[in-house]
């Protein structure tokens, strides 16, 4: 712990989460899964539905604003969020925040057009911007270091059950009710969480007058609204549009960080990045981050298009990652505690390297066994590492800086899938080049087409397509060794039970 979080931990000793039952304890922690399951089906179920919405509202050139616009909110929030819970406490931010998700979603179901949608959904992942991190720092609240790796394996499987109940439930939603119930489905769910969290989660709060940070959030939000921006419009701002808009957020970044220095009550607490345990959490979160979307986002690709089998089969491949997460999230509670934190990341980190150098070697005569057998190792180190790094950063810190330190981790693996996603484009545009037209691509992913296509055709489109996402998962590769690097800095022998070795 940084010398100045200790000293200010005695605020963790006179303000926090107070459960004064053990049935309160557990009105929460439902509470916390009831959001867990929530959020989780929230960032699948609408996928499904996407073009019935779009054959329904018009409006498919705002298409992939849909996802955009609700990512790019709730990342520049998320750390706001995460402060403003340090200093008034986590009831009161959650429920702000869950009210706006909840208004938004309603909202989003009575949207006449596309545009509107957009503007809805940016509603809405403002107030998600809250949602997840202060939920997780709940749980930091709820149990001591220990009891949230034992416990870790639990809400992996309960978002691991959401994400994969999500599309199930879209698609039953659209064959039987109209397409606004795919955001209304999620309303009762985001009620009785506000519910149980009214009644039963009480905290000691110091009644002291604060200095809100206004100007530094803003810069703060205009800074990460610009980068992510960037890396999600790389494609259509082109290079000069994509380097100027890089140099601005740039530019802002100096600024806020100079702001941050001499703020009283700085939005984004500087000396936190001096704590050696926060530093590469967060590094390794990011690559995480970047590593999850080549694994997710390409994979389907490859198996369709380029082994030539269905989405069906694709999708199951892609599905027993989930499954594989979870078992990553079990284990790497049991070796934290066993162990270290620098211990499970490690673990993690071979996990990946094994997934992702099989995904390398992807083949078309190895099958989509093959690729499922790399991706779901890829989930095993995922789920080993991505919980090891919220478990130790709530564990060195105290409860004042709890909710930053948790929401900085959602920052940054939301930002590396971001940034991630971007530079995978940005690869598989250079690969393909002019070889081959968009037209050409889409008909080997579709079945029907491809099956109009004569041999000829087929095979340089292939080769082409492969050769590309093979260079996307050399790119991931290099992703793992930065997740590597950050779990080596990790400290020797720190775990949930016991301090660093010196």
């Amino acid at each position: 712990m940084s010398d100045r979080a200790s000293s200010r931990s005695g605020a963790g000793l006179t303000e926090g989460l107070i459960a004064s039952s053990t049935a309160s304890r557990r009105w929460i922690l439902t509470a916390t899964v009831v959001l867990i399951f929530m959020t989780g089906v929230e960032g699948t179920v609408i996928a499904t539905a996407m073009p019935t919405i779009v054959g329904q509202i018009g409006g498919f050139e705002l298409f992939s604003w849909v996802f955009s616009a609700y990512y790019l909110s709730q990342g520049v929030t998320i750390p706001i969020y995460g402060r403003l819970a340090d200093l008034f406490g986590r009831k009161r931010v959650l429920s702000f925040g869950l009210t706006l998700f909840l208004l938004g979603t309603i909202l989003c179901g009575l949207a006449p057009n596309m545009f509107v949608l957009v503007l809805f959904r940016v509603i809405q992942g403002v107030g998600a911007g809250a949602v997840q991190p202060i939920n997780q720092t709940l749980i930091g609240d709820l149990y001591p270091p220990a009891m949230r790796a034992r416990m870790a394996g639990f809400f992996s499987s309960i978002w691991g059950i959401a994400a994969i109940v999500g599309p199930v439930l879209g698609a039953f939603v659209i064959a039987h009710w109209g397409w606004y119930w795919v955001f209304w489905v999620t309303v009762p769910i985001g009620i009785a969480a506000f519910a149980l969290l009214g009644f039963s989660l009480r905290e000691r709060i110091q009644r002291r007058s604060h200095r809100i940070d206004y100007l530094g959030a803003v810069l703060m939000s205009l800074a990460i609204g610009l980068l992510m921006d960037a890396f999600i419009q790389a494609r259509t701002l082109g290079i000069r549009g994509f380097v100027l808009v890089l140099a601005v957020s740039a530019i802002l970044i100096a600024v806020f960080l100079r702001h941050e220095h001499r703020a009283s009550e700085p939005i984004l607490p500087l000396w936190l990045w001096r704590n050696r345990v926060i530093t590469s959490i967060n590094i390794g979160s990011f690559g995480v981050g970047c590593v999850v979307m080549a694994s997710t986002t390409f994979l389907p690709a490859y198996i369709q298009g380029v082994m030539g089998r269905s989405p069906l089969v694709a999708g199951y491949a892609l599905a027993i990652s989930s499954v594989t997460w979870i078992a990553g999230s079990a284990s790497g509670g049991r070796i934290m505690l066993r162990f270290s934190y620098r211990a499970a990341t490690a673990i993690g980190g071979v996990f990946l390297v094994s997934g992702v150098l099989m995904l390398i070697a992807l083949d078309p005569a190895r099958g989509p066994l093959w690729a499922a057998m790399g991706t779901s190792l890829v989930g095993i180190g995922m789920g080993l590492s991505q919980n090891t790094y919220t478990v130790a950063a709530q564990s060195v810190v105290d409860w004042s800086q709890r909710g930053t330190a948790t929401s900085l981790i959602a920052f940054t693996r939301m930002l590396g899938q971001t940034v991630g996603t971007a530079v995978y484009g940005g690869v598989v545009n250079l690969v393909l080049g002019g070889m081959l037209g968009d037209d050409a691509v889409t008909r080997i992913m579709d079945v029907n087409l491809r099956d109009r296509l004569a041999p000829a055709d087929i095979g340089p489109v292939m080769l082409a397509v492969a050769h590309a996402i093979q260079d996307v998962y050399l790119v991931a590769g290099g992703f793992v060794l930065v997740i590597l690097a950050a779990g080596f800095f990790l400290p020797r022998g720190l775990s949930p039970t016991r301090p660093a070795q010196h």
